[in-house]
């Protein structure tokens, strides 16, 4: 497992290193599509060294359609078109994954009415924030509220699972992925879309959307 996560680390370098390279614009999507199958091995390596695999098997579904979105959108990225085809399939993805994941995580807590209050408070957040002068969502204003309901819905699932369920360290893994997951897609609305977005915050937007789904991998872990 050290090995696998070292080289997740060094396909991440690589992949940030490449993110702001003009040169390497073809070749990103599959540069972050090699980070993305190495979050999917972390997760399936994890749950065979502790035989989770019922729920690997339910979160599986959430992790390739991650990847998918992580290609999807390093296409977008490298046309540099966040309002086009490629960045609406790739945010199809995502909130595809979001969906999987909660449906994975209700096996462990049932669906509870709770579970979509902080949702509907991002949603708002969303709404709020598309309203002002420097961010231009334009054609993804709607996508993007929807997207954020289930962002908030799948942190809100791994806070009723701490709570509901117990302190552990695969619960509090769940929770800490879904938070840094719920951030790294807060933080993507202004790399994207704010009219003049500092270089940072490309490496927050990826730094912790790659741990937290390392995060929700290592869940599965046997500690």
């Amino acid at each position: 497992m050290i090995a696998l996560l070292l080289l997740y680390v060094l396909l991440f370098c690589i992949m940030y290193y490449t993110f702001h390279a003009p040169k390497y614009r073809r070749q990103f999507p599959f540069i972050k599509l090699s980070v993305s199958l190495c979050f999917v091995a972390i997760a399936v390596l994890s749950a065979v060294l502790s035989r989770q695999y019922p729920l690997l098997f339910r979160m599986l579904p959430a992790f390739l359609l991650a990847a998918l979105g992580d290609f999807l959108l390093g296409l977008a990225r490298s046309k540099d078109d966040f309002h086009g085809i490629d960045f609406l399939l790739g945010v199809g993805a995502f909130l595809a994954a979001h969906i999987s994941f909660y449906l994975a995580f209700i096996t462990i807590v049932p669906v509870h009415a709770v579970d979509f209050i902080i949702p509907l408070f991002v949603s708002g957040a969303v709404i709020l924030l598309s309203r002002s002068r420097n961010i231009n969502l334009d054609n993804m204003k709607f996508p993007g509220i929807i997207y954020s309901f289930f962002v908030g819905l799948l942190f809100s699932k791994a806070l009723m699972i701490v709570v509901f369920a117990g302190v552990s360290a695969p619960h509090l893994l769940i929770l800490t992925g879904s938070f840094l997951f719920l951030a790294s897609d807060l933080v993507l609305l202004f790399l994207n879309f704010h009219v003049s977005p500092p270089k940072c915050l490309a490496f927050v937007n990826l730094s912790t959307y790659y741990m937290g789904i390392a995060l929700l991998g290592l869940s599965l872990y046997p500690f």
